[in-house]
């Protein structure tokens, strides 16, 4: 460690510089402020012990021009005065100095204060050196977060394009959807599809937890449940005789085959809730089973809305669990419309849900509005009652329309 000491006395200035490097430290010598100040410009500094009377720019000067730049490293200072009484002690550590020491000046004394400006010092570099590494490794997570961000920005885009296109109509039946992650990539799914030239199949899924583990999840059973990316596919058998194919129905033999499939021991595996069904155009009706889903809401032209179904179990909860179905005639103009409880469970500012009665209010005063209309105020409506579209958890809604 380097230690300038400033004395105007050249007797003073060579004892004190003699005792410190008998001590083990390095020394350099200035006769006035000024000179002080010249060598600290110049040299890595650590520790000063400088008089109070100097020719020029005093003791407690040097201080304030010492605290005033900007030194890359903090030096500590020991003054070296003369004066009595607590007022000059004040002056000098408002000015700046660490420690003080009285003439004459006791070598033991000025040994013990330099050694406790050793430790603060090495307790200083100490906190800088834990700084810097602090700063790097915000750094580094800064960047990974960054990183993260920009995949799970993409993750997103990439789940959005396995969803279906809304307004779609298949065999005059007319599909229309609502998709909002609570984080850029969702847990929810929805789908709709010809399963043959008059049988529609149709589902909303929501994987139980947020965030990536459900995302995956939820493009795991869009591979699964995709007949024509998988052959086995728990909706349609593929065979090898004419017509090479066959219908798993009624729905609640397909969600028992998947709540088959998803069976783990794992404490940590993932369930989640269903809706399956299966709309037969020939003979206007459909079937649904509910596995633990909400409940969906029906409404016949000019009726009020009622809710089917009474719960039932989650998909890959419980291995021998049971299944119903529902089944329903359709008359031209009726809706179906289903969702994942976020929608239901979304909070407004006073922690109040946004609730089913609410919803079904909801749609019966918007009864003469065509379904892309009245989705679009739905989404505008929960983004106002959750005051954003920042959504804690995920919400989807499926909506059909029967020719």
């Amino acid at each position: 460690m380097l230690v300038l000491i400033v004395e105007d006395s050249k007797i003073s200035q060579r004892s004190i510089e003699a005792k410190v490097k008998s001590w083990g430290y390095d020394a350099i010598c200035a006769g006035s402020g000024e000179e002080a100040w010249e060598i600290l410009l110049k040299h890595e500094v650590r520790l000063v012990i400088t008089d109070w009377m100097l020719p020029g720019m005093d003791g407690p000067s040097l201080c304030k021009k010492i605290r005033a730049s900007d030194q890359q490293n903090y030096v500590y200072i020991i003054m070296i005065t003369a004066l009595e009484g607590l007022g000059s002690m004040v002056i000098g550590m408002e000015a700046g100095a660490d420690d003080f020491i009285r003439k004459p000046i006791i070598f033991e004394e000025l040994l013990a204060r330099i050694r406790a400006g050793e430790r603060v010092l090495n307790l200083e570099q100490k906190l800088q050196l834990q700084n810097q590494h602090l700063l790097r490794l915000t750094a580094e997570l800064e960047k990974a977060h960054s990183q993260l961000h920009g995949e799970l920005v993409l993750a997103g885009e990439m789940q959005k394009k396995l969803l279906p296109e809304s307004a779609s109509l298949i065999q005059d039946v007319y599909f229309e959807s609502i998709y909002l992650p609570s984080l850029h990539v969702s847990g929810d799914l929805l789908n709709f599809f010809a399963l043959d030239h008059h049988h529609i199949g149709f589902y909303t899924i929501d994987v139980a937890g947020h965030g990536v583990s459900a995302a995956m999840m939820a493009y795991t059973l869009n591979r699964v449940l995709n007949p024509e990316l998988n052959k086995n596919c728990p909706l349609k058998h593929h065979k090898l005789s004419p017509p090479f194919y066959e219908l798993v129905s009624p729905p609640s033999l397909a969600v028992l085959e998947l709540n088959d499939k998803f069976q783990n021991d794992n404490e940590d595996s993932l369930y989640f809730t269903m809706l399956y069904g299966i709309i037969d155009t020939n003979a206007r009706k459909f079937s649904l089973c509910q596995a633990g889903h909400p409940s969906p809401i029906y409404i016949k032209a000019n009726n009020p809305p009622q809710t089917l179904g009474d719960g039932g179990f989650p998909v890959g909860l419980l291995p021998n669990a049971v299944y119903d179905n529902i089944s329903l005639a359709y008359e031209s103009g009726d809706r179906l419309f289903m969702f994942s409880d976020g929608i239901t469970e979304c909070e407004n500012a006073d922690g109040e849900l946004f609730g089913t009665q609410r919803l079904q209010a909801f749609f019966t005063e918007t009864q003469d509005l065509d379904l892309p209309e009245l989705l679009q105020q739905l989404q505008t409506q929960i983004c106002v009652w959750n005051g954003g579209d920042q959504f804690e958890d995920d919400i989807s809604v499926l909506a059909i329309k029967f020719p």
